[in-house]
């Protein structure tokens, strides 16, 4: 289906691909702006790089990175609705679930870089690259998301000591599973959708995406700027509240959560052209 479509746009007179494009990208932009899952600047960023993903690998690549975005929003909204009818009291994050440009960009850009270096090489570790990252993204989303419905106490990768639920650091076997699952299902449609791709090629993307989500907890429990608000006793990933500016708990002050997304997904995209160059 997925050659049937590319074949059907693709090979349609110029410049009908690129208007058929880019008309089918802002559509969907404005649909998300509109349903509150992205700000204005993360509607710009997604139509930006969907429209390049799109150009440079096609339906392959636009499906999987869709893929990413489906889920994860819809994981964030389902987990945020069993969450509030718990009634629990959590971190306080700095950003809710409408992604803006800079939560955009940490989980796309790396994806962008892979599909141009598709575009100007066509090589295949450069489609492993756009694997491993999107790979990484969902399972960093999943992990969280999912990891906050455990009804054990999350605890510290670094010292395995119980932190507060939604604290940047904190797992759950819940959340490893999901991270590990949401990874391994993402080099699933990799592989079902790409040509010319091997197993191998497969389970690289699923562990490299999954490795990158480790490292995204060490980051956020090692250099993460964590604030602690004394007036209502929680840990806050924002320096301030109500105009109250907050003691800085831990980390680094311009490590935010979408500095480290970025890292980890740096982090995942680098080692996926390493090793597919080396191994594959």
């Amino acid at each position: 289906m997925i050659e049937k479509l590319d074949s059907l746009v693709f090979e349609l007179q110029w410049p009908l691909p690129i208007i058929i494009l880019t008309a089918g990208m802002a559509l969907i932009a404005f649909i998300a702006y509109s349903m509150k899952s992205l700000t204005l600047g993360g509607a710009i960023g997604a139509f930006f790089m969907g429209l390049i993903i799109l150009w440079s690998l096609g339906f392959a690549g636009f499906f999987l990175f869709f893929l990413f975005f489906i889920s994860c929003t819809l994981v964030g909204k389902i987990s945020k609705k069993i969450r509030y009818g718990y009634g629990s009291r959590e971190v306080a994050e700095k950003k809710g679930h409408t992604r803006d440009f800079m939560q955009v960009l940490a989980n796309g850009l790396m994806a962008t870089i892979a599909a141009l270096l598709w575009t100007f090489s066509f090589e295949t570790k450069a489609l492993v690259m756009f694997g491993a990252v999107v790979a990484e993204a969902t399972s960093d989303t999943f992990a969280g998301e999912i990891g906050r419905l455990s009804k054990k106490q999350p605890v510290s990768i670094l010292n395995f000591r119980p932190v507060p639920k939604g604290l940047s650091g904190g797992v759950t076997a819940l959340g490893m599973a999901a991270a590990l699952l949401s990874s391994a299902a993402i080099a699933l449609f990799w592989y079902l959708w790409f040509y010319d791709v091997t197993v191998l090629q497969a389970v690289l993307v699923g562990a490299l995406g999954f490795a990158g989500c480790l490292v995204d907890s060490y980051l956020g429990a090692g250099v993460q700027a964590i604030y602690f608000d004394p007036k209502t006793k929680q840990f806050s990933e924002d320096s301030e509240n109500d105009g109250r500016k907050l003691e800085l708990s831990r980390g680094i002050r311009w490590v935010d959560n979408d500095i480290v997304n970025l890292m980890s997904n740096i982090f995942s995209g680098l080692f996926a052209l390493g090793l597919s160059a080396l191994i594959l």
